[in-house]
């Protein structure tokens, strides 16, 4: 005795086929709108460096779509107040909630420096620097040159306070406070002064 195969009906085929193709369709069209969804995130207006405080007047708003890593970094209104950064931040870069502190760092200092040779064009804001010094002999004879700070951040370069042909312009700098004697003691010494760019910035 053969057992009679069960044929399911055309009708109930077509309609099986049509709830699987409707179900891809919703899914493609939910995977689309997903996709589209943005949050309002701050972002530096420019660059900052390691134990820089941040406020408000830092940052502004922009719609992004971060997906998994939504949690990681700050929304508006979520920048908490008295806030200081724990590592360098680039122009335009979302803020990572581990890179914001409401500690002040105090294993970082800031100096201003004058040096002795022009500055290269390549050192902005956001530079990684090293800071040269040649020791004074006698009168503008100088001995060789020694890293005094290594891997400093610049913060700010201000330009002349005078309208002298020679004058030049100034560099503010975050250095580990480790760095700060030896900069120091350049400085009174009166060595001769030199920034040079390491080729890297804050966002590397």
């Amino acid at each position: 005795m053969k057992a009679k195969v069960r044929r399911e009906s055309k009708p109930f085929r077509l309609l099986v086929s049509g709830l699987v193709v409707a179900t891809s369709i919703l899914g493609a069209w939910l995977a689309i709108e997903n996709s589209k969804a943005t949050e309002s995130y701050l972002i530096t207006k420019e660059s900052l460096a390691t134990g820089s405080p941040i406020t408000a007047s830092d940052v502004t708003q922009v719609e992004l779509a971060l997906f998994e890593m939504a949690d990681k970094y700050l929304k508006a209104g979520q920048l908490p107040p008295g806030s200081y950064l724990n590592r360098s931040l680039a122009v335009g870069e979302a803020i990572p909630k581990s890179a914001v502190t409401t500690q002040e760092l105090d294993d970082w200092s800031r100096l201003v420096l004058t040096p002795s040779i022009e500055l290269s064009a390549q050192i902005q804001p956001g530079s990684i620097v090293s800071v040269w010094a040649a020791p004074a002999l006698d009168f503008e004879r100088y001995g060789e040159p020694v890293i005094a700070a290594l891997d400093a951040e610049v913060v700010a370069v201000r330009p002349p306070q005078t309208n002298f042909a020679q004058a030049l312009a100034s560099v503010e700098i975050s250095v580990p406070v480790e760095m700060v004697q030896s900069l120091l003691r350049a400085i009174s010494n009166g060595d001769s002064i030199a920034i040079t760019a390491t080729g890297k910035t804050l966002a590397d």
